[in-house]
This record gives C-alpha cells, sequence and structure tokens, in this order.
C-alpha cells in the first residue's frame, strides 16, 4: 500500500498525506491519554517504539505500555519518582520552545534527587561538519553499515543534510550538546555532561545496541 501510495502521488502529496494521518493518531493519543499515572518502575523510556525493556516503563503515542503524546510537554507522573529518564533519537521530532524545554522540565520533574536523564539525537554540529569536509559521504557510509539496503539514490550525497534537518517532514530540529545544556539548565539540572553509547550501555546494558555514535550526539542530565 506504501509504495502504491507513492507511484500515485507526488513526494508532496504523500507526505501530507503521511502527516495527516500521524496528526489522526496524535489525536487519538491525547484523547485517551491518562491526566495521572502511578507506576512501580522506577526506569522510564520516552518514545521507546519497538524497543521495548524490559522491567521499564515505556512509553510512545502507540503500541507502548502507557502510550503518551510527549509533545504536549505534560506527564503524567507523580513528582521525585523515577531514577532514570532514557530517550533516544526522539527530541528531534519536538519543536524547542513549546515542546521540548516544557518536556524537560517535566522530566525534571519526575525524576528522583540525584535521577539521571539520557538523551541521544543527531548531531547538527556532525552533520555540518560531515557536509563541509565530505559533501555527506562519511555519513551515508556510517547509516549503510546500520541499515542494510538504505540509500540516497538517486540523489547527490549532498541531500543527506536535507535528510537529516527535515526527513520527510517528521524532524522539527536538530541540536548539538551547547543548545541540549542549555535547555537542561534552563529547566533545573546542574550537571549536564556530553557521554557517549558506551557509557549508556555500561550503565544499562538492557539497551539494544545503535552504534551511532558517528551521528550522534550522547548527553548525561543529573538532577
Amino acid at each position: 500500500m506504501k509504495n502504491w501510495l507513492k507511484s500515485k502521488l507526488s513526494m508532496r502529496q504523500y507526505e501530507l498525506m503521511r502527516m495527516l494521518a500521524f496528526e489522526y493518531k496524535r489525536w487519538k493519543c491525547r484523547l485517551l491519554a491518562p491526566g495521572s499515572f502511578k507506576t512501580d518502575k522506577t526506569k522510564l523510556q520516552l518514545g521507546c517504539g519497538d524497543r521495548h525493556l524490559k522491567n521499564w516503563l515505556n512509553v510512545d503515542m502507540f503500541g507502548s505500555d502507557l502510550n503518551l503524546d510527549i509533545a504536549t510537554g505534560k506527564l503524567p507522573f507523580e513528582s521525585d519518582h523515577f531514577s532514570v529518564i532514557v530517550s533516544q533519537h526522539v527530541v528531534e521530532h519536538l519543536t524547542m520552545e513549546d515542546e521540548l524545554i516544557p518536556l524537560f522540565s517535566e522530566c525534571y520533574r519526575c525524576l528522583d534527587k540525584g535521577g539521571e536523564m539520557w538523551i541521544s539525537t543527531p548531531d547538527m554540529r556532525k552533520v555540518a561538519q560531515s557536509y563541509i569536509d565530505h559533501d555527506s559521504v562519511d555519513m551515508i557510509a556510517d547509516r549503510q553499515t546500520r541499515l542494510k539496503g538504505w540509500n540516497l539514490d538517486p540523489y547527490p550525497s549532498q541531500h543527506f543534510m536535507n535528510d537529516m534537518f527535515h526527513q520527510q517532514l517528521e524532524h522539527r530540529n536538530l541540536f548539538d550538546f551547547e543548545m541540549l545544556q542549555w535547555m537542561l539548565n534552563r529547566v533545573g539540572f546542574d550537571l549536564v555532561e556530553r557521554v557517549n553509547e558506551a557509557d549508556l550501555l555500561k550503565t544499562y546494558p538492557e539497551i539494544p545496541v545503535r552504534n551511532d555514535d558517528y551521528q550522534s550526539v550522547y548527553v548525561k542530565a543529573v538532577k
């Protein structure tokens, strides 16, 4: 069905249909979301997709332990509850001003004292440097090691930068460490440090490997 639609519609029409379908799912998710939610789980994964973690509370818009649209900037959990919150390659789908900063504020509220927040997202600085130095050829090669069969054909390698910034209208912003640090400091996190995937996996080995350090920035913030 997906390929049939692509063959019948222009790219703009196809992306518009995808966006409308997504907005319907978002509306439904917001309508059904609980105003408050108590859990005995102390580890929270935001934007889990199909990567559900055992003994964690896995949250996404659909198909999760608790379906939430985190773009509302509101979380239905008690304050000072979680020991850790992890979100991998999710924040780039949110607008900074009215979605992400409110969400980070809520994460700070929901974390217990000493609780950790781990974030990964495409690194704007790495993406831009790759474009300047290599016309993004190295970024394409890195993605192909993780997504077999993926390519940009028939487009030139420079188009990769457009894909990273827009991803068929799914991405809202790209960030670097300094931007994430600024937002996290703004909502109350004093200790914000740059880490890598190995640090995350050493602390929480149950998290599936992504092997995406080449394109990503990893950040750890402590309440």
